[in-house]
């Protein structure tokens, strides 16, 4: 059985392994679970740096009857995070570098703000798809797996079943490794997202499993965007823009709404405060997933359409984020109106 290629000191000059399996220590320990990037498409605050922008947090308690809660203004820097979420392990003598994930990540979320502001100057109507787009549903898919809120999701079990069948075996070395993580540091994550210590392992191996290219190039991860996108007969993309500069849309904590039925699935996926992307899919290719990530990955085409101010969808739209949010959603304004009025 092939077993999980862990962690390597040498240096790629030196190395006979894949360096492509390779990860690089760093220093950084607050990990996103959704993005800086996707989230600063939603801050208020545009008149300072990056790093100091702020969202609206909306608990879910805010949308009882009468409201509870209260709407915060929450950094960016410091939401939706978690202290050491992706690390593995690390340097040995010098506990400021660390092997984690958020090397691998960075490579999906490079370029995105400038995405979407591509695709919001298109004229409306339908369009190629075109690379730009298929990073942006690549990092919504991205967001949800790793995303420790979503791990009993049906979306997110339904994916990763579908890897599991091609992931690498977790092998006792990759399981060793959590383990001798400190005891603290373990159990504060144990407890934040209701993990056991083998669920919190086995979840590593699977993002480092589908994201690695030791096995698989290009990685299990990259072939399951591809493999949902290739045939154009049995999925349709729909994004939905607003010029409007009142009407906004909501980012949830769990990165994606959901409607389904027998036949068809329907995924939002938020882009920025004023655009979001319905991704819909057939019943029948969504069961075969799994089925196509042997096969190499084929030039993608098909098409999408853009459509302006479509109030009722927007409405839904935020409505499902609302209801389907694990304990928030987030957003541009502080005004209920703004999400859901038109």
């Amino acid at each position: 059985m092939k077993q999980a290629f862990v962690l390597s000191e040498c240096q790629p000059s030196d190395c006979t392994e894949k360096t492509y399996a390779l990860l690089v220590a760093n220093p950084t320990r607050a990990h996103h679970y959704i993005a800086q990037t996707e989230q600063r498409q939603h801050a208020f605050n545009l008149n300072v740096s990056p790093q100091n922008r702020n969202i609206y947090q909306w608990p879910r308690s805010r949308f009882e009857r009468p409201p509870q809660g209260e709407i915060h203004s929450v950094n960016i820097e410091n939401n939706l995070e978690a202290e050491n979420l992706y690390t593995l392990s690390f340097v040995e003598h010098n506990h400021n570098q660390q092997y984690n994930l958020e090397n691998w990540f960075n490579r999906h979320e490079s370029g995105y703000e400038d995405t979407c502001h591509t695709l919001r100057n298109l004229t409306a109507g339908s369009h190629p798809l075109s690379p730009a787009l298929v990073r942006i549903i690549r990092l919504k898919l991205l967001s949800i797996l790793r995303n420790p809120l979503n791990r009993q999701d049906h979306l997110a079990l339904h994916l990763r079943r579908a890897l599991r069948r091609h992931l690498p075996h977790t092998s006792p070395a990759f399981k060793q490794l959590i383990s001798q993580r400190p005891h603290q540091q373990i159990q504060h994550l144990l407890r934040q997202f209701q993990f056991t210590l083998e669920e919190y392992t086995e979840w590593l191996a699977d993002l480092y499993g589908m994201l690695g290219e030791s096995h698989y190039h290009p990685s299990l991860f990259e072939r399951l965007a591809n493999a949902l996108l290739s045939r154009p007969d049995e999925i349709r993309l729909v994004l939905h823009a607003y010029r409007d500069a009142q009407h906004y849309c909501f980012l949830s904590d769990s990165g994606y709404c959901l409607q389904a039925d027998h036949h068809q699935l329907s995924i939002g996926l938020n882009l920025t405060a004023d655009m979001f992307l319905v991704l819909q899919v057939n019943q029948s290719h969504w069961n075969r997933l799994s089925d196509y990530l042997e096969e190499p990955p084929a030039k993608l085409q098909g098409s999408f359409t853009l459509m302006h101010d479509q109030q009722p969808q927007r409405l839904t739209y935020n409505r499902l984020c609302v209801r389907q949010s694990h304990q928030a959603v987030y957003g541009k304004s502080r005004q209920l109106a703004d999400f859901l009025s038109s």
